[in-house]
């Protein structure tokens, strides 16, 4: 039940952020310029120092087949909400069903996760969270490019050669070599690290002034992509765990069980915005899904918590 309420805790200040990203949106103290040149810093600059701090760290053999589990379980949890998603949520004349799609397979598990672990796990769910992070980013520039633009040729560079992925290289380089890093550097990394749900969350606050509330709660399709992304897919990889006896596999895996689950239940991603529009599609179909499945995560992400300590960790 701590765990729970620290988690709702968190969300209440999340919900400060973007309270503020909407009001300075609203003042024009953040246009829509702006918004864009914070998404593409927060994942071109932030993301991977958040992901490389986390790996300056004293190297130990447990937490290493710790973040082999939590590999695992991100690995488990983005092929089956693929093939849910794709089975649930069906083909439509418009190609907005693609960005729903989308919505319920890719959380925001960097920005909004992350503080979320740290305060009901602890540093060490960060570290664990990264590799969800890693796939989440692996997946995204592959199969969601692929979804997005209607090609079927796998590309390896988009998905290996991002920013989140790099991150997660030269954290993992430093981690496993135990390089020691310049305090000022190190200085620097952690700095820009402490950017990331604040940042984030303001920025997103920004987008979502836009949105008018009644769009929000007009769209079946909006509140079933949303329940796919905040309960289905969650409770599908909370009894995944349940039934292959995870918490029995080593030593601390509840807390990679809780910073997995924390990262598979967070509301839909920023990216779900951000790749429709690149490509082409409606982004502002994404933001509505933002909207609603971050509204409504103030009351599934305290549960999903609470029934993952006492039912699978």
């Amino acid at each position: 039940m701590k765990e729970a309420v620290l988690v709702g805790q968190q969300i209440i200040l999340i919900y400060i952020y973007i309270t503020i990203g909407i009001l300075c949106s609203k003042k024009k103290i953040i246009t829509h310029e702006n918004g864009r040149a914070f998404s593409n810093f927060l994942l071109v600059v932030v993301t991977p120092c958040l992901m490389i701090k986390s790996y300056m760290r004293p190297l130990e053999i447990r937490h290493l087949l710790g973040l082999l589990l939590a590999f695992l379980l991100a690995f488990l949890f983005h092929i089956l909400a693929i093939i849910i998603s794709g089975l649930l949520i069906k083909k439509r004349d418009d190609a907005k069903y693609l960005i729903e799609r989308m919505g319920a397979i890719y959380s925001n598990c960097g920005f909004m996760a992350i503080p979320l672990i740290a305060a009901t796990v602890g540093e060490i769910g960060i570290f664990y969270a990264v590799a969800f992070i890693s796939i989440f980013n692996i997946v995204i520039w592959s199969h969601g490019v692929m979804m997005m633009t209607g090609q079927k040729k796998f590309k390896l560079r988009p998905a290996l050669f991002n920013p989140g992925v790099i991150g997660f290289m030269t954290g993992l380089f430093i981690y496993c070599l135990q390089l020691r890093i310049p305090a000022i550097i190190d200085q620097a990394v952690t700095g820009i690290a402490a950017l990331n749900t604040p940042l984030a969350m303001i920025t997103t606050g920004a987008f979502l002034a836009h949105i008018q509330l009644k769009a929000l709660f007009n769209d079946r399709h909006i509140y079933y992509a949303s329940m796919m992304r905040l309960v289905i897919l969650p409770l599908v990889m909370l009894v995944l765990v349940k039934l292959l006896g995870t918490h029995t596999w080593m030593q601390g895996a509840d807390k990679v069980i809780m910073a997995s689950m924390l990262a598979c239940a967070a509301p839909a991603a920023a990216s779900i915005t951000l790749f429709p529009a690149k490509f082409g599609l409606e982004g502002s179909h994404g933001a509505k899904i933002i909207a609603l499945s971050t509204l409504f995560s103030i009351v599934t992400l305290p549960l999903v918590t609470f029934v993952t300590r006492i039912w699978a960790a």
